[in-house]
């Protein structure tokens, strides 16, 4: 669901385990990945690159999403349930730094729960969106609209909304060349 073609350099925000950035490695033998993420994290991640033999590939850089910059130079950011655990204030802020991180004509692809505009579907998204709401201090799952707004507002074109098979969607924005 998301092309890797022309992709030289990835940033996967919030990496985790590092799972989605050895599928995109091993889907394009050029591209060259950063996962940024806390410390503790990328201890599993980088275990799991060494298992991949991806080493030479992917680095870890230990950081924050709040943290004041996300480096420069990528052609694509990856943000992969990373959304609903920030407020919306903190979700712009997320994508500022995305942008400013993305080499022109780059492209910001987010995964997610994605709600419906009357915020009551797909059932999976609303109910977690609940979920959210009682065991978190800001979370939440947002409405297409909501992100069409943020991207919009941090500068991103050509934005776009991929359903995916299962609960989950993709919102796609690009930097303008």
């Amino acid at each position: 669901a998301v092309g890797v073609e022309g992709v030289r350099r990835m940033l996967d925000l919030g990496g985790g385990s590092g799972a989605y950035t050895i599928a995109f490695a091993q889907a394009s033998p050029e591209l060259e990945a950063d996962i940024l993420d806390l410390a503790p994290v990328l201890r599993i991640a980088r275990r799991h690159i060494e298992e991949a033999g991806l080493s030479d590939r992917i680095r870890t850089r230990p950081g924050d999403l709040h943290q004041r910059s996300y480096g420069a130079g990528y052609d694509l950011v990856f943000i992969s349930a990373i959304c609903h655990m920030l407020d919306p204030k903190q979700n712009r802020g997320m994508l500022r730094k995305s942008y400013r991180a993305l080499k022109p004509g780059g492209r910001v692809v987010i995964q997610d729960f994605i709600l419906e505009a009357d915020k009551t579907a797909p059932r999976a998204a609303a109910l977690f969106s609940l979920n959210m709401l009682v065991g978190t201090r800001a979370g939440a799952s947002y409405s297409e609209p909501e992100y069409r707004s943020w991207l919009q507002d941090t500068g991103f074109g050509g934005i776009s909304r991929l359903h995916l098979p299962g609960p989950t969607s993709l919102m796609i924005g690009r930097r303008p060349a």
